[in-house]
């Protein structure tokens, strides 16, 4: 069986995948990302996704490679993750009672077979509107800084994010119903890689 490697430092899509029973490695590539605002977002992430698969064929040769990137889109500009602290509180703080556009690219390589080939994923969601007393003790729990858009949708975040249209999973960096259709593509089977002891929530 080729080993999984998810080229991507994201924890949640680690946590997506070992949910499943796919056991992977972590690869961070540190590929350069394109952020071309004007290209469409679909584009881009599907664009960054596949160079992060081809910067991690270079290092594992006989192996399946799962690489992501995501984007949010707030009035047509496309937003990735904040660089500090300052930029994140300012994107948390334009987002109350709006509607965002979180869109995922995914890159499938079997690197022994040589084939690639490249998806992505939209889903909408509407930001609560919060008080201007809310906003320092919803930031500071919350502390979105390593996610696209500076956000999140977890925990305390369910609080305010709702009306979501489209994958769940894709808001939270890998949407797994098109990971499948990119292995179909590939000509794999995805249960093939998932583990009969996947973590499944007690009853």
């Amino acid at each position: 069986m080729k080993a999984v490697i998810l080229a991507s430092g994201s924890k949640k899509r680690s946590q997506i995948l070992s949910s499943c029973g796919i056991r992977h490695k972590v690869y961070i590539t540190n590929a350069e990302e394109a952020h071309l605002q004007n290209r469409s977002a679909r584009w881009n992430v599907m664009e960054n996704a596949g160079r992060k698969a081809l910067a991690c064929a270079k290092i594992y040769k006989n192996n399946i490679i799962i690489a992501a990137d995501t984007l949010v889109v707030l009035d047509k500009k496309l937003i990735g993750k904040p660089k500090n602290k300052d930029e994140a509180k300012k994107l948390f703080y334009s987002f109350s009672g709006r509607k965002l556009t979180v869109c995922t690219g995914l890159c499938v390589m079997d690197t022994a077979a040589a084939k690639k080939v490249c998806g992505a994923e939209t889903s909408y969601l509407y930001a609560r509107r919060l008080l201007r007393h809310e906003f320092g003790r919803y930031f500071e729990s919350l502390k979105p800084y390593d996610k696209a858009g500076g956000f999140s949708i977890e925990g305390i975040g369910s609080f305010l994010y709702d009306d979501i249209r489209g994958s769940y999973f894709n808001i939270l960096g890998l949407p797994m119903g098109c990971l499948k259709d990119l292995f179909n593509k590939a000509g794999l089977e995805i249960l093939d890689i998932c583990n009969a002891a996947a973590e499944r929530p007690s009853l």
